[in-house]
């Protein structure tokens, strides 16, 4: 046996390999993703809880905010459209984006919509279908060098918990070794209890966990309302990479305070939520918000939306714009006439097209080596964590290399078989890298004790 211990959370960066199921993707730009490398969650020095690169690491200053668009339902050719290479490449192009939300329908949902020629169902009636379109925008991204929710876009997700665990393990298994991927695992919880979308969470995470340590984004009650009540009792996250989400419509919903007469503590503002729950240590990610009412009806008050960006930039929280279609809602981004090679704004769309002009217009790689993320992969090799210890298996030795926030190298140890105890480290978080031939898996592991 073997001892030696590893510092926290550090840099897991773009993978050189192959995918397991699917060729794999490369950038054809240097875009955020190059520059930001993978998302992960820490805490300033103040205690409050924020997104990261993993190219700077978690530190006072180096908060990442990353803007765009989320896309349609996959359920209207008005919304499939911009499903598509070309729909990605013309936003990044037009609109400046840095992440797109893809939005896949869930159930059994049939709105008569047809694209191509293809009957538009969701993933409960054609996972095929869904999965396909799925996978499109993800290489999209991909090669567009931008952030890329995938996003299990139900109001009742914890009835669909089997099958978002099987979509969920797909895609983990697919494109999770990619920094740019996000998987976000219930869109809007409706007004039901917290420990329900807990218990949910709490089965899907281990699933992605299998294959990806990227950020995991989960939902909570009251339609994305109540990150407070996520963050006072989070879920369980072997990765320690999860934010809470938080939803608003500009013309609807209020910031501070609380609205309704009811409980405060149940109608608390989201904007207050939101500011609560990054107080106590937990990341805050808006994966969804409307410049119009919360029906995606209404026109932009301009006020209302620039008190909202206010809040947004205070706390440096990334999001992603309801909604890129051209659908008949006020907050369509697009116009009637738009299709995936040629934008046409509609008033929601110029809003948030200003918006997003501020997002930096280049971006410069980045500097640490790429060199250590890696997942599971079809080979013997076995690696877990737990008591403050790895435990390697399958191979006859391994080789351990153990990496600081900032992608730094601390050791590398050789020949490594069986237990390796990490008890005489520091408490906190870091990151080993577990290789054996062409075999490697990396993995985050957070010492909560230290025995000198």
């Amino acid at each position: 046996m073997k001892t030696l211990s590893i510092p926290a959370l550090a840099c897991a960066l773009t993978l050189g390999f192959g995918l397991a199921s699917a060729q794999a993707v490369t950038p054809t730009r240097v875009g955020p993703v190059s520059q930001y490398g993978q998302l992960i969650t820490g805490k300033n020095s103040a205690g409050e809880g924020h997104i990261y690169g993993s190219c700077e690491g978690v530190k006072d200053g180096a908060e990442v905010q990353v803007r765009g668009m989320s896309l349609y339902w996959s359920l209207m050719p008005q919304a499939v459209e911009y499903w598509s290479e070309e729909g990605i490449a013309s936003m990044v192009r037009d609109m400046n984006i840095q992440i797109v939300r893809a939005a896949m329908a869930t159930g059994s949902e049939d709105w008569n919509g047809e694209y191509n020629g293809q009957k538009l169902q969701g993933y409960g009636s054609n996972p095929t279908l869904q999965k396909n379109l799925m996978k499109t925008v993800v290489e999209a991204a991909i090669k567009q060098d931008i952030y890329v929710i995938i996003d299990w876009h139900s109001h009742n997700a914890n009835n669909q918990t089997e099958a978002s665990k099987a979509f969920f393990q797909e895609m983990a298994q697919t494109y999770g070794q990619y920094d740019n991927v996000i998987f976000e695992l219930f869109n809007e919880p409706e007004d039901i209890s917290w420990s329900i979308v807990k218990d949910y969470a709490n089965q899907v995470i281990p699933t992605i966990r299998q294959y990806s340590d990227n950020l995991i984004l989960v939902g909570n009650p009251r339609w994305d309302q109540k990150p407070h009540w996520a963050a006072r009792d989070g879920v369980t996250d072997s990765g320690n990479n999860t934010a809470y989400t938080m939803h608003f419509y500009a013309v609807d919903h209020c910031i501070y305070g609380t609205e309704g007469w009811g409980d405060g503590d149940r109608d608390k503002c989201p904007g207050q939520s939101a500011e609560d729950a990054i107080k106590a240590g937990s990341a805050v990610f808006v994966s969804e918000w409307g410049t119009g009412d919360k029906s995606g009806g209404g026109y932009p008050d301009a006020t209302k939306n620039q008190n909202w960006q206010e809040f947004i930039n205070k706390y440096k929280l990334s999001w992603a714009n309801w909604s890129a279609s051209h659908i008949s809602e006020g907050t369509a981004a697009f116009s009637g006439s738009s299709n995936k090679n040629s934008l046409q704004y509609s008033a929601s769309g110029d809003v948030v097209k200003g918006y997003l002009a501020t997002n930096p217009t280049s971006y410069t790689k980045c500097g640490t080596p790429q060199t250590i993320r890696n997942l599971k992969v079809a080979t013997g090799l076995s690696v877990s964590f737990s008591h403050n210890a790895l435990e390697v298996s399958g191979v006859n030795a391994a080789t351990v290399e153990l990496f600081d926030l900032n992608g730094n190298k601390l050791m590398m140890v050789d020949g490594v078989v069986g237990t390796l105890s990490l008890a005489k480290l520091p408490k906190g978080m870091y990151i080993a890298k577990v290789s054996s031939g062409s075999a490697s898996k990396t993995l985050k592991v957070s010492i909560k004790s230290s025995k000198n």
